[in-house]
């Protein structure tokens, strides 16, 4: 159990460790996993919530929000777009995004991105 983080992110955390189809995850935190994005006409860099290995391979980048603005969608459009362009990549795995707005529906946001 994720601990010292905000409730939300304390309930996302449960989840996942109670969720057959994953594999491991980890808190980004002190991690530097960071995608840059444009907002604005500025560069910002986005730090996702949390990073899990699902069983089947994919890793899934975890953002937890109850509230999303403009600079939010901005942040998540620029996730998509690294996890495409990783994942095409190939040469570390499937990459896949997802926000969880509601801890209680994460085990739906995990089975359709496994």
């Amino acid at each position: 159990m994720v601990l010292d983080t905000k409730t939300w992110e304390q309930s996302v955390a449960f989840y996942l460790e109670q969720n057959a189809l994953v594999e491991s995850y980890v808190r980004n935190d002190h991690l530097d996993f960071t995608i840059d994005y444009e907002f604005s006409g500025s560069q910002h860099t986005y730090l996702p919530d949390f990073l899990v290995k699902m069983k089947k391979g994919a890793t899934l980048i975890l953002e937890v929000k109850g509230f999303e603005d403009e600079q939010d969608r901005a942040k998540y459009e620029a996730a998509k777009r690294w996890c495409a362009a990783v994942s095409a990549w190939g040469k570390m795995g499937a990459w896949r995004f997802a926000v969880c707005r509601d801890p209680k529906k994460l085990n739906d946001i995990i089975a359709n991105h496994n």
